[in-house]
């Protein structure tokens, strides 16, 4: 079985992927942007925020936190 061959140079590999993780990036801002229910919480946050109504915890006491 004959195989055929390409020879990419590295920098064009790492262009295509860099482009592709751009392009990840923009198609998760627009789910996020078509999501109404994420939008309203998002907004609830940045609020919760500026008022200072939040708690600042490190990742093992957020589990404690939220029962």
């Amino acid at each position: 079985m004959e195989m055929d061959t390409i020879q990419i140079p590295r920098k064009m590999v790492e262009e295509i992927y860099d482009t592709h993780e751009r392009i990840d990036q923009i198609l998760e801002t627009l789910e996020v942007l078509m999501d109404e229910e994420t939008l309203k919480r998002l907004k609830k946050g940045e609020e919760e925020l500026k008022t200072g109504d939040y708690i600042d915890a490190e990742p093992e006491e957020i589990e404690k936190l939220l029962k």
